[in-house]
């Protein structure tokens, strides 16, 4: 038995990929999770062309349709599963300021391989944020 499968599961659902959950997403639903992204996204190109691309960037970096997403999974699965998803939420958005810093620190240097560094870091910093949260009690 692996490590990762001893955690205890404390009621939760594991982790993993189900293409029979696509079919349960509605049509309705994909368009909400699209608008709002497409939302998002004009809105960081109107502040880029407002202030510059440094800060339309920012807004760039916003997860785009977690919002819309945790709105229609609250209504459809009730608010634990929303709940576990915003955590999930906050745990990937370190991880890609981590991907961000990295990237912004190296590629003047390194260049295109800054890219993988930053990847690595994004990786490290996300799943020590999830194992480290998961095992202290902090993630649900």
């Amino acid at each position: 038995m692996s490590r990762l499968s001893s955690l205890p599961r404390l009621g939760r659902e594991p982790v993993g990929l189900s293409l029979e959950k696509i079919r349960e997403v509605s049509l309705r639903e994909t368009a909400v999770r699209f608008a709002f992204g497409a939302l998002v996204s004009a809105v960081a190109a109107l502040v880029a062309l407002r202030f510059g691309p440094h800060v339309g960037g920012l807004f760039l970096a916003f997860p785009a349709i977690l919002p819309a997403s945790l709105t229609l999974i609250e209504k459809k699965e009730g608010n634990e599963k929303a709940r576990a998803d915003a955590e999930g939420g906050i745990v990937g958005a370190i991880g890609l300021a981590a991907f961000a810093l990295v990237a912004i620190l190296l590629l003047p240097r390194i260049g295109s391989a800054a890219l993988l560094l930053a990847l690595v870091a994004w990786t490290a910093v996300t799943l020590g944020l999830y194992f480290g949260a998961r095992g202290a009690g902090l993630l649900r």
